[in-house]
């Protein structure tokens, strides 16, 4: 079969297209908006669709919805049967991207504990347990949105941008800014990691989302990247709506 997996996110939007379990277009949009998703369809790769989901943090889906000519089209909403049991008391307020990861992850690692990072427009942890039941987790401010909050909120520091390799000690003010936004994360994902390892020490970590390219250094120790874990997710949700 042929799948259409769509997850239209804060900042842009990834469509996948999927033969049964094989990953074999992926396509990023730089915006989230119906009018780009139309003109990709046109592409011939679309033409044969058999299921499609779609998914959104924060935009109303019906538009997406209308321009997808398939069979079976599946939204992901708090109401959606899920392969895992959610033990998270507000339902209705997560992330749609937080439970998709909790259940990609749990399909690569079946009874495993998993924490899955995303490190994108905010950083969320999400803790998964046995590979069954979604526990939860947390939220902070990603990378960009903390280099907007320090330009947006004082008078004069400059808005800077993300970058690799960046030393501890900022010998001026865009190096300072520079080390504690970066140094300040990498110091906070790890801290949580090994938070979460006390409790569960056979954990399996697995790091995902836009700027996993800054935090590669972290690839070790039962800590793995897999940057489609969104849309493995959903592609995971799709077929067991299919078979219900």
């Amino acid at each position: 079969m042929h799948f259409l997996i769509c997850d239209l996110g804060n900042t842009r939007t990834k469509v996948a297209l999927y033969h049964n379990d094989q990953l074999t277009e992926l396509f990023i949009l730089n915006e989230t908006s119906p009018e780009s998703f139309a003109h990709l369809l046109t592409n011939a790769k679309f033409n044969r669709i058999d299921a499609a989901i779609v998914s959104s943090v924060s935009h109303d889906t019906t538009p997406y919805l209308n321009l997808i000519n398939a069979p079976r089209v599946v939204t992901l909403t708090e109401h959606t049967s899920l392969p895992l049991t959610n033990e998270y008391s507000t339902p209705a307020t997560l992330g749609n991207d937080r439970i998709a990861g909790a259940v990609g992850a749990a399909a690569l690692y079946p009874g495993k504990d998993i924490l899955v990072v995303d490190l994108g427009t905010a950083i969320t942890y999400d803790f998964v347990e046995k590979g069954k039941i979604y526990k939860g987790g947390s939220i902070s401010p990603g990378i960009s949105m903390r280099f907007k909050a320090l330009n947006a909120f004082t008078m004069r520091l400059p808005l800077l941008t993300p970058a690799h390799d960046i030393p501890l000690i900022g010998t001026n003010t865009a190096g300072a800014i520079s080390s504690g936004v970066m140094n300040g994360c990498l110091t906070e994902v790890y801290g949580t990691i090994e938070a979460y390892r006390k409790l569960y020490p056979k954990i399996i970590i697995i790091l995902t989302g836009g700027d996993l390219i800054y935090f590669e250094k972290m690839l070790k120790n039962n800590i793995f990247a897999h940057p489609n874990l969104i849309v493995w997710g959903l592609k995971q949700i799709l077929t067991y709506n299919l078979e219900k």
